[in-house]
This record gives structure tokens, sequence and C-alpha cells, in this order.
């Protein structure tokens, strides 16, 4: 069997090494890494802003309710006996729910009848969160069908609390719906079928394959393609294929091992303090950076999707037992956004947060579960590296503001030389 693998192994990277060829060779012609989505806004809100402009009727593409109706179809809505309608009244985005939140896209139409629609690419939902949306959303349609979808590849957090009731009543009723990015695809391939433009075509299928590729975290297709047909070849293949999955859970665990200890000893040096996660492969995982025993608000690089995908980082605090405060947030907002050239999110738990980017790490390293180069980089003692080398960054931000105690949940009149 192991002869087996090995030769497996070899033609696999025979094959990636052939087709990385084959791209430089032809990429004057054919430039196969090149995406109109490099130039583009691809956060969360400009997926969101790419989604409802499909979704709208009245939208530059065109094709009138196309793409509309092909997304009705997709939420199968007979379960919430759906009128039929696509006369859309009007489509919004960041839509205001209540005093603090905001639903990513909210379509009303003509007849009452109204879809809000919660796009979570690489986070997942707050405490409470699409309680608080079923509710705004139900209240909004006045008695008229109604439907909350999550776009999420991850299932919903559990939502204690006293709304919980109102999430559960939601989906009892049929009126709330989970999709995968996985169904998205699904629904853009069938909209570049059915689109008469060729250029709005042409968008859709970038689209694919931009969230394919940084949301999925799946492969480049010619090279999925050339390994998955070599599997195919034989019966030997298709074994040997199984006992190399298998081992990978063992191989990524034993350089986890490896870098948490890498990682510890280089944060000791820096007389840093490393706080490490149990539960590994969940959505959520991650681990914590303080810079001293007092502070409240850690340095927190957290996987918000299973298998270790979707890395975001940020300032979060420690254990939820500090309420709120609008002056230590925005503070702390300020500080990282100065010191990164990027603003950042905040919520209950985070005063600011960000999806790790190029400025930091290159796109190969947010996603864990379908990227070699983190592990690679384990292997190599590099990583470990980069992680100190930004908790140092974000050190001497904060100790250049005169602003460390902020991280201890304390303003001092000095902050800042005063200004604070």
């Amino acid at each position: 069997m192991q002869k087996k693998i090995n030769s497996l192994l070899k033609e696999v990277i025979f094959k990636a090494a052939t087709l990385k060829e084959a791209r430089e060779r032809f990429a004057d012609r054919l430039a196969p890494d090149f995406s109109i989505f490099d130039y583009l806004r691809t956060d969360e809100i400009g997926l969101s802003r790419y989604i409802a402009d499909l979704l709208n009727p009245k939208g530059k593409h065109g094709q009138k309710e196309v793409f509309l109706e092909a997304f009705l179809k997709l939420l199968k809505l007979e379960k919430i006996k759906w009128s039929g309608n696509t006369k859309i009244k009007s489509v919004r985005l960041e839509e205001q729910a209540n005093d603090q939140r905001r639903i990513d896209i909210l379509l009303k139409f003509e007849s009452g009848e109204i879809i809000g629609i919660e796009n979570k690419p690489w986070a997942g939902d707050q405490k409470n969160q699409l309680s608080d949306y079923a509710a705004f959303i139900e209240k909004e349609a006045a008695g008229n069908s109604w439907l909350l979808v999550y776009l999420n590849n991850n299932d919903p957090s559990d939502h204690s609390g006293a709304k919980k009731e109102v999430f559960i009543k939601a989906k009892g009723e049929g009126k709330f719906i989970q999709l995968s990015y996985s169904d998205i695809i699904e629904w853009l391939e069938d909209c570049a079928c059915k689109s008469r433009a060729p250029i709005v075509c042409l968008f859709i299928e970038e689209l694919a394959k931009f969230i394919r590729m940084k949301v999925n975290g799946e492969l480049e297709m010619s090279e999925e393609n050339e390994i998955s047909n070599l599997i195919l070849d034989s019966s030997q293949n298709i074994e040997s294929a199984f006992h190399v999955s298998i081992a990978l859970r063992k191989v990524k665990e034993k350089l986890l091992k490896e870098f948490h200890g890498d990682l510890e000893k280089k944060l000791k040096d820096e007389r840093f303090i490393l706080v490490w996660d149990d539960a590994i492969w969940k959505s959520g995982y991650g681990f914590n950076v303080k810079f001293n025993e007092e502070q409240k608000f850690l340095l927190r690089f957290e996987f918000q999707a299973s298998e270790l995908g979707s890395l975001d980082w940020g300032i979060m605090q420690e254990d939820g037992s500090i309420k709120k405060d609008d002056v230590i947030w925005n503070k702390i907002n300020e500080v990282m956004s100065d010191q990164f050239g990027f603003s950042g999110k905040k919520s209950e738990r985070f005063p600011w947060w960000n999806r790790i980017n190029k400025k930091e790490f290159s796109d190969e390293y947010r996603s864990w579960s379908s990227s070699a180069v983190p592990w690679m980089s384990i292997k190599k003692e590099e990583l470990a590296g980069k992680f100190v080398e930004l908790a140092s960054r974000v050190h001497k931000a904060f100790v250049d503001r005169r602003s460390l105690e902020l991280l201890s949940g304390k303003i001092s009149a000095d902050m800042d030389g005063g200004s604070y």
C-alpha cells in the first residue's frame, strides 16, 4: 500500500507542477490568474451588493425578473404560501433592523411580502441576531408572507436568551431558510445560462468563481479536475487517496501541536502570553495573545468556519464580563484602524475586527481547511513568527498612543497626548 500511495503522490505533484508551468507559459494569452474581483470590493458588503443587484429586476443587468425568479425557485417557497409575485417595490442594502443591527439585503414586493437575506461568508451569527431579524421582518410584513434567508456554510450558533422562541417559531413555520454558498453558486450558474447579455454572463461566472475560491476555499478548477481525474483513473488510486485523506487529519493535528509550541515560545520571548482554545475543528475556534495579565481585551485570531476555515482577527473582550462601552470600543477601534490603515468592524465581543487580508498575510492563509500554504509554513517554522510580528505591531500601536490601559478596560487622562 505504501508504494501505491507514494506513486499517487508523485503523480499528483507532477500534475500540479505541469499545470503551474502551463499557466506561466500561456499567461500572456489566457491570464488564468486574472480576476475582475481583484479590483472590486470583495468584503461582505461588496458581496451583498452584487447579489442584491442581480436580484433587482430593475438592475443594470437588463435581464428583468429572470434572476429573481431563479432565486425564488431555489428557495422553494411553497411552505409559506408565497403569492408568486415578482414585482419588486424596493431592494435595500444594510437596512436598519433595530438600534444596532442592519440586515444585509431586504427585498420588498408590491404585494407586501418580504424576503430578508443575511449574508455571512466569513463569519457566524451573533447572539440573538437571527431572532432580531425574524422579529423585524415579521413586523414589516404586517401579516403578509415573509422569509429570512441565512447565507452561511455553517449552522446558526446556539440562540440562547429570551428571544430564542422567535427564531424557533420562524423555523417551524418555514419562514427561515439556510443556504450554503454552494447553493448560491448553483443559482449563479443558472443565472449565467439564462443571461442573454454576454458581459453580464461573464460577470456572473467570475462571481461564482470568486465564491468558490474565496468563500468555499476550493482549488482552482483546472487543478481540481486534473487531480480528480487522476484519482478516478484506477481503483488503486481511489484506495490510496482515501488512505491519504484519513491520515491528513492526523498530519494537521501534529502540525498544529508544533505551531502551538513554536508560537508559545516566541511569544514568551516577547513577554506575551498565549491563550489557546481546545475545540480545534469547530467554527469559532482560535487563539489569543495577551500582553499582560491585567488585560481584559485580547488580540484574537478566530476561524469562522469549521475545519479551520475563514480566519478573522481583532481585539476581543476576554470573557464577556465587560458591558459594551462606546467610548472604550471607539478608542480601541481608532488605535487599530490608524495602525493598520483600514477600518475594523465592531460587535458586542469585538471593539475591532476584520478579515485576515493581504496586508497581514497572503490570501492562502485565510482558509487553512483548503490551502496547503499555512501547513507548509508551520513545517518550515515560519508561521509562528508571522503571528508574533503582527502581535508586536498591535502592542506597539497601543504603547505609542499611550493607550495600553484601554486593553484593561480603563481610560487614562494622558492617552494619546491627553486627547482622550
